[in-house]
């Protein structure tokens, strides 16, 4: 009966050429079809979009230097270390550093596969970070400027800079008194410990060296001076006040190091202090090796001043197949100035039987004559040959 029935039922339901072109019931149905499939996929492409998504941030991970994983763990290893050394110090009273906050300074150890420069350079890089190393909010955070004399001559000039209320700024100090008053060591050492970040004139950089000596250029380059531009852009003799207040917010906001004529380099990245968070110091770290290139590296440790170095990151190749091609495809030195000597017998048994000094003088000889034979040969100028025509008369 079941059969019959579901038979009887669906016979009447055929539609008839004229009622589908009237009512368009047939046109209807085929179209709506489709819509139900799209309305099905949306939410697919969704999901295909949110695995794309975490397929994009898993390679970021992959291709970054130092993974965040790492980089926490590390730092809560070394917080740790600082806690033990700490409680050490208090059960035994005895205190290695006066200040405590330099002993928790963080540094990024930095290992090159090759030099980073081959000529000394005393000009330091800035490396923007996401967490400021010096805020300016506090007071007990100094700012020294060092300028050129014919900047500032008058105390009008001095008073409208005061005004400016410049954020850390405490003290402009010309180059005629760097010259005189802080001539002598301790006057340096001074000048030193009384300020915590030191800004110079652009144009003042490359007498800093010889004024400023080893208590800034070789005390670990934790206060060299940063150059900075004083002047406007339209007038170079002219005091600025709008560019020192651009220059001296990117300085507070950045890190820096000076380029080494070698392989090692050490960047601060901030403080294991209550002042920045673990995130904020893997923000700072990752800022920091954005700047090189990943080929380039050879090693990146994580260390404070009195922590061992903890090891992030090791380079599975010290040397591609281009350097090794370079190296096999510069000429020889020796093969361009050596020049050979023909000698005879006599002198090659010179050479293993007889003195030194005998064995140069002959040499010698006969290396001033081939000189002199190939000087004689650049020398001669052939002279052209006179084209003598026949006269006929």
């Amino acid at each position: 009966m079941a059969r019959t029935r579901s038979k009887g039922i669906a016979s009447p339901r055929v539609p008839t050429p004229t009622k589908s072109k009237k009512n368009g019931a047939a046109a209807a149905s085929p179209a709506a079809s489709p819509s139900i499939k799209k309305s099905k996929n949306i939410p697919k492409t969704k999901s295909n979009e949110k695995s794309k998504v975490k397929q994009l941030q898993n390679e970021e991970v992959h291709d970054s230097i130092v993974s965040k994983k790492v980089a926490d763990k590390a730092i809560s290893e070394l917080s740790k270390f600082l806690s033990r050394e700490a409680e050490k110090e208090q059960s035994d009273k005895t205190l290695l550093f006066d200040n405590d906050e330099e002993t928790k300074n963080l540094f990024l150890q930095i290992t090159t596969k090759k030099y980073y420069s081959t000529k000394p350079n005393f000009k330091p890089k800035l490396i923007k970070l996401s967490n400021a190393l010096y805020n300016p909010e506090l007071k007990s955070l100094k700012t020294c400027l060092i300028i050129r004399d014919q900047l500032i001559t008058d105390s009008e000039q001095l008073e409208t800079i005061e005004n400016a209320n410049l954020p850390t700024l405490q003290q402009i100090i010309p180059l005629s008194a760097l010259k005189t008053e802080y001539k002598h060591y301790e006057k340096r050492r001074q000048l030193y410990s009384e300020y915590d970040l030191f800004l110079v004139d652009d144009a003042l950089l490359n007498s800093m060296p010889t004024l400023l000596g080893k208590v800034f250029y070789g005390n670990g380059n934790s206060k060299i001076p940063l150059p900075i531009r004083v002047t406007s852009t339209t007038n170079n003799k002219e005091f600025s006040i709008t560019t020192i207040g651009n220059q001296l917010n990117k300085c507070l906001s950045s890190t820096f190091f000076l380029p080494p004529v070698g392989v090692n380099i050490s960047i601060k990245i901030g403080s294991i202090s209550d002042d920045f968070k673990p995130n904020q110091l893997v923000q700072n770290l990752e800022d920091v090796l954005s700047h090189f290139e990943k080929d380039s590296l050879r090693s990146v440790m994580i260390k404070t001043d009195l922590s061992p170095s903890l090891p992030l990151y090791y380079a599975e190749k010290l040397y591609s197949d281009e350097d090794v091609l370079e190296n096999n495809a510069k000429p020889s030195k020796k093969a361009d100035d050596e020049q050979e000597v023909k000698l005879s017998t006599f002198e090659k048994g010179l050479l293993e039987l007889g003195d030194a000094d005998e064995v140069a003088k002959i040499i010698g000889k006969k290396l001033r004559k081939q000189q002199q034979q190939e000087q004689q040969k650049l020398n001669k100028v052939t002279k052209p040959k006179k084209n003598t025509k026949s006269i006929s008369k």
